[in-house]
């Protein structure tokens, strides 16, 4: 058999090699293609794994079985010249019909290194980044790759370090500037204000504030979410923003999530006391307690776990009985992925249980798949959530 045209033939001797069939010049071919690469003679091992085909041949009707294979090309031939490629291809095109249950085999056991190599290449977790907007419009982007540097501002000098801004009043007697630090999706970042209050912004998060504090109370502008430790300063009161609500507190530990496309305003309070209003209501929260403000408008409270509001600003996330849906609207944050429910029944999912932020996303899939019966798939920075 010539060697120019023994790849458009190794389709019907991988078929023959499984049934049994095969001539003795056809095994000596097939023995020559397999002598030629060490991924030939993998390919080949695994092909005639008859019992495993056997086994998942009823499972074919649910498989893509051309892209199943030529992704399993693909993966195996990623550095091999376009030539070369071509070539395989065309034996991949004709294994499709008299091994079909071979291809989904491969294609599924490929998947297991191929979904978490793709993840590593495309998928990244967040990282400590932020952009600086000045009072006058000037920008800079913060991130640990920036040095130590010094601004000065009217009011304060603006200390940058890897890990976050800090501010330093001066005694000038200026009016109030405001700057805006602003986290995109991926990316997490700390401030120091100039009253010595420290605030974690998580992603795709804003704080507008006053480069130094004047008047009666101290009152910054969020949106997204952040955790305050509060200076105790019982003449000036600290005051979150919120646009449609407002924090109050005198000196405090707390979390308060207020993204737009979430249906829920979420205070959690640590340590401390805070009084939680919108409109002319309002509820003084306790140690341990959470405000819940629903798109409704309506305000409760209610006793939580604290560390499953606040553990991200400790590298973890932190789920207890949580719906899926809820989980992927937190993790696409950091990850900076789309999310598409393909099974809308999926969202009602619930999951318990920790995962480092800092992981590959590839660590978060395997256990969130651990519920049973949740499949995910992978398609750049598209995810992809339906029923197994």
């Amino acid at each position: 058999m010539k060697n120019d045209r023994i790849h458009e033939k190794i389709p019907g001797l991988l078929a023959k090699a499984i049934s049994g069939t095969l001539s003795e010049d056809e095994r000596e071919a097939l023995q020559a293609w397999r002598e030629a690469d060490e991924a030939n003679e993998r390919l080949y091992g695994e092909v005639v794994n008859a019992g495993y085909i056997e086994r998942k041949c009823r499972e074919t009707a649910r498989v893509d079985v051309v892209e199943g294979y030529m992704e399993v090309l693909r993966k195996r031939k990623r550095n091999v010249r376009v030539r070369r490629i071509r070539r395989i291809s065309t034996v991949a095109a004709g294994m499709l019909i008299p091994l079909c249950t071979v291809v989904f085999w491969l294609g599924n056991e490929e998947k297991k290194d191929v979904v978490p190599e793709q993840v590593a290449e495309v998928i990244r977790h967040g990282e400590v980044k932020a952009e600086l907007i000045l009072a006058d419009g000037t920008t800079k982007m913060l991130s640990t790759n920036v040095t130590d540097s010094l601004l000065l501002q009217q009011g304060a000098n603006v200390v940058i370090r890897e890990q976050g801004v800090s501010y330093v009043g001066d005694s000038s007697d200026v009016e109030v500037r405001y700057n805006t630090l602003r986290v995109p999706r991926g990316g997490e970042y700390s401030i120091t204000l100039c009253d010595g209050t420290v605030v974690y912004l998580n992603s795709e998060s804003e704080l507008r504030y006053p480069v130094k504090f004047a008047g009666g109370e101290r009152r910054v502008y969020l949106s997204g979410e952040a955790y305050f430790e509060v200076t105790t300063d019982g003449e000036h009161p600290f005051v979150v923003d919120l646009k449609t609500s407002a924090v109050k507190v005198l000196g405090t530990g707390f979390d308060v999530r207020a993204y737009k496309d979430e249906g829920e305003i979420l205070t959690t309070l640590v340590h401390g006391s805070v009084a939680f209003s919108v409109g002319k209501e309002s509820v003084v929260l306790k140690p341990g307690e959470q405000a819940v403000l629903d798109k409704s408008g309506e305000l409760e409270t209610r006793e939580v776990d604290t560390y499953l509001y606040t553990a991200w600003k400790e590298g973890v996330f932190a789920f207890k009985q949580q719906r899926l849906e809820e989980i992927m609207n937190i993790v696409s944050r950091w990850y900076n992925v789309n999310i598409f429910w393909e099974n809308a029944s999926q969202k009602e999912v619930t999951f318990t249980g920790k995962m480092r932020r800092y992981d590959d996303f590839s660590k978060v899939v395997e256990m969130l798949e651990m519920t049973g019966n949740t499949e995910f798939e992978i398609k750049g920075n598209n995810i992809f959530i339906r029923e197994k």
